[in-house]
């Protein structure tokens, strides 16, 4: 299974790519901090020659930052709180397990002091220990009673639901959030971080929205800012649209990156302001990293997570450094943002513009409703209905996907990006094939997906999808499992039986349902034909089919005379045994001719062995 996370320290080059965000700092020594020594030079800082960090430079920096609260406006808890988190996280971090994984990760992102790397797949961390849940608790014990004696605290507000969402406790989190009194536009933010933590993305949505609404204007300005996300190429223009202009963009990014369209509200957008605020509770207090909160933090979180499990790590015993911290964000995690291609014309991309697994990501996250997303064997299929199109989107779920048991839930959307309301149908208790049929009125943004609640597994794909002209004759086919041997076949009945993908095993048994929208009689016959022939064949095997030496070419040729249907309609159906033939593409081509005129469909299949 992929897995993200970050670490903190310079590490030797290797070909592993890893995902750790590793502090260029060192950490002290035991003795030293207990005896109060300063700081130790950072690594980052003797690369560029800065100077080396204050003693005791984990202490946030003196500010008048108004969710810290100004020392005669801090009660006695909420003072005694301030000084048991401190503590808390100088016990945590000095008692940090060590990590046997990630020893030889390459550097993929230098952040300022630190370094982040890619590390889907590595070793987990390891566990926390059971007195720093015990602290934990304590410390959160402290901050609820703080939080019920003065609710207007916006440090103790933050800190309760950060700590409830680390140690794993989402409803507290949610009744934390809830009971800060404080400033307006923290209390909703944190409302929309702890509802965003529990998966409730249109409450979170909500939250955050009226957080945003309740903002000072240059606050709102810097939050909005998405260019962390973005490709640098994108970064001048983006710019350009000043704060109020980005409003409409980032709506339009934030919808095309969105991981799931047939889930009510984005958890990506959500996820963003989710990133932004728990950023800026960190920069309230001490962090295990022991540095002090900047820039190259804030990227760090705002582009990839925040660490939701910690650990140290040393070289061995050849190296003379002391261990330093890791951080390790939720795993696995991908890169859900579309190409710029994708992002200035959705309405032209294709599949291949969204890759979850891109290297060197501008952003990663790991849904909390889903641990791992694959790509989903399909295929779709366009059905005239009078000036509209329905479209047909078959999805299959393939063994290799290891998507987990039934049920399922599938869902098919078609978006414009435009003012037009995105149309979308979701099937729960689904099977593991079958095809989910949407009307389709302009080109469009089409989006399959399949999430296996259970196994906490997703497949989907992205791609744009054409509708049918009203001069059209002759639909596309779609697979079927098996053809429909009635005489009024049709595709809302077949469309629980589709194929669902145009991968085939040799030697299987498949159907096919298309529709014809001319009119056929005894009298006047239509002449179908269906055939298959192999694509990057070698000059001798097209000669030797030439000369019928070889069916390995045209595996499959059927004609016949179609009379018409008894009651005029226009679905078709028939069963094909399609033989064992060499694994390979094949280009499988629907041929209705008659009366001077003929019409086709040609779709590409490809033929694997059968097990």
């Amino acid at each position: 299974m992929d897995q993200l996370a970050f670490t903190t320290g310079s590490r030797r080059a290797s070909g592993v790519r890893r995902t750790r965000l590793r502090l260029l700092h060192r950490i002290l020594p035991v003795l030293a901090i207990m005896a109060g020594a300063g700081a130790s030079r950072s690594a980052a800082a003797q690369a560029n020659n800065t100077p080396p960090a204050a003693a005791d430079s984990t202490r946030p920096a003196p500010s008048r930052d108004p969710l810290r609260g100004s020392p005669s406006s801090v009660g006695a808890l909420g003072s005694q709180a301030r000084g048991l988190q401190d503590a808390f996280e100088r016990n945590h971090r000095l008692g940090l397990r060590f990590y046997n994984g990630g020893a030889d990760a390459t550097c993929e992102v230098p952040l300022g002091r630190i370094c982040y790397w890619n590390n889907n797949g590595d070793v987990p961390p390891p566990a926390e220990r059971a007195d720093a849940k015990l602290e934990r608790e304590q410390l959160m014990e402290l901050l609820g009673r703080a939080q019920a004696a003065d609710p207007k605290d916006d440090w103790v507000s933050g800190m309760r639901v950060r700590y409830a969402i680390e140690g794993g406790f989402v409803d507290t989190a949610i009744v934390a959030a809830r009971a800060c009194g404080g400033t307006e536009w923290w209390c909703q933010a944190l409302r929309g971080l702890a509802l965003h933590n529990a998966n409730q993305h249109v409450a979170s949505g909500q939250a955050f929205e009226r957080a945003l609404a309740a903002m000072p204007a240059d606050q709102r300005c810097e939050w909005t800012d998405i260019t962390m996300w973005l490709d640098p190429f994108q970064h001048a223009s983006y710019k350009g649209l000043g704060c109020d202009g980005r409003r409409a963009r980032n709506e339009r990014i934030f919808r095309l990156a969105q991981p799931l369209w047939m889930l009510p509200g984005n958890d990506l957008r959500n996820e963003f302001y989710a990133r932004r605020t728990m950023s800026r509770v960190h920069a309230l207090g001490r962090i295990p990293y022991d540095l002090q909160w900047g820039d190259d933090l804030l990227e760090s979180q705002v582009r990839y997570g925040w660490p939701t499990a910690w650990s140290v790590q040393n070289g061995g015993v050849a190296d003379p450094r002391p261990p330093q911290v890791i951080g390790h964000e939720p795993t696995p995690s991908y890169d859900f943002m579309p190409t710029v291609e994708a992002i200035e014309n959705p309405i032209t991309s294709t599949s291949a513009d969204w890759d979850p697994r891109r290297k060197k990501a501008r952003m990663r996250y790991s849904t909390r409703y889903a641990a791992g997303y694959g790509a989903l064997p399909h295929q779709f299929a366009r059905f005239r209905r009078g000036d509209t199109t329905l479209l047909a989107g078959g999805y299959r779920l393939m063994r290799e996907l290891e998507m987990g048991r039934a049920p399922y839930m599938a869902g098919l959307t078609v978006d414009r990006l435009d003012d037009t309301p995105a149309r979308t149908v979701t099937k729960d208790s689904a099977g593991a094939n079958g095809a989910l049929l949407v009307p389709l009125m302009r080109p469009s943004l089409a989006s399959l997906e399949v999430l296996a609640p259970v196994g906490k597994r997703v497949a989907r794909v992205r791609t744009t999808v054409q509708p049918l002209t009203g001069e059209v004759r002759l639909s596309d086919y779609l697979l079927l499992q098996r053809g429909d041997p009635s005489p009024t076949p049709s595709l809302e009945r077949n469309a629980g039986q589709a194929y669902g993908s145009l991968e085939i095993e040799g030697g299987t048994q498949i159907g096919i349902y298309w529709e014809m929208y001319r009119q056929a009689s005894p009298a006047a016959p239509l002449q179908v034909s269906l055939r298959a022939t192999r694509l990057g064949a070698s000059f001798m095997q097209r000669l030797g089919s030439s000369i019928g030496l070889s069916k390995a070419l045209t595996p499959v040729s059927i004609r016949y005379n179609d009379n018409g249907r008894p009651d005029g309609g226009a679905g078709r159906s028939l069963t094909l045994n399609f033989p064992n033939v060499p694994a390979g593409e094949y280009q499988l081509t629907l041929m209705v001719s008659g009366a001077g005129i003929t019409d086709s469909t040609t779709q590409r299949i490809n033929v694997r062995p059968r097990r």
